[in-house]
């Protein structure tokens, strides 16, 4: 795997799971209290452990034994990509236009009276059934790990997914903890839909692309 192939799924990875969503919203219910919130990030990052596990295993083994399920990715990927894509980008413009912003989940009661186990678990359900990461992972991420992909360039991604991932979302919680900084992430899920929207607008297309390419 090259250090271009390996770019380039680090940035669709940043962008899946920057872009607002059930996990980030959750991390807004539960991040008042930093411990509980923490707990949250480990779990959705156990989550996706789960979903990049199944997906190199599961779908490059299936993609191996039937060449064509990878041109179906592509094509059910960048259709999937495509609607998520013009609905966050039409979602942010309307919010911009109404001057509207995330809703101030981070008051939730949940948060003084969770457990961190409860937190944990909570982030795990919360990331198993989270549409994005079943779109992420079952079409998109199969295709920029290809079956003849070694297991040590498989390990490499694996980590380099965790590391950035934990990062991330710890990286939230902190934001949320702070109560100036809360306000401030909140008011930008406008623009981040925007970005997000646009972003992936432009991988469907080349997935698509790609997918019709493999039928000719």
């Amino acid at each position: 795997m090259t250090t271009g192939a390996l770019i380039s799924i680090l940035v669709a990875w940043l962008l899946a799971i920057a872009s607002p969503g059930p996990d980030l919203v959750q991390l807004l219910r539960v991040g008042a209290v930093r411990r509980n919130g923490v707990a949250c990030a480990l779990g959705i990052m156990s989550g996706n452990l789960l979903w990049i596990l199944a997906s190199m295993l599961g779908l490059s083994a299936l993609v191996d034994a039937v060449p064509g399920v990878l041109t179906a990715l592509f094509l059910v990927g960048g259709c999937f990509l495509a609607w998520m894509g013009q609905g966050a980008l039409r979602g942010g413009l309307a919010a911009r236009r109404k001057d509207a912003a995330l809703s101030d989940a981070a008051s939730s009661l949940l948060s003084t009276t969770m457990t961190t186990g409860r937190a944990w678990r909570l982030g795990v359900a919360t990331n198993l059934s989270n549409p994005k990461a079943l779109v992420f992972f079952g079409a998109v991420f199969a295709g920029f790990v290809p079956p003849e992909t070694s297991w040590a360039a498989r390990g490499v991604v694996l980590a380099m997914m965790l590391v950035t991932g934990v990062a991330w979302f710890v990286f939230v919680t902190y934001l949320v903890s702070v109560p100036a900084l809360s306000r401030r992430l909140q008011a930008a899920g406008a623009w981040i839909d925007i970005v997000a929207g646009t972003v992936f607008l432009g991988i469907a297309a080349v997935l698509l692309v790609e997918g019709v390419s493999r039928l000719v």
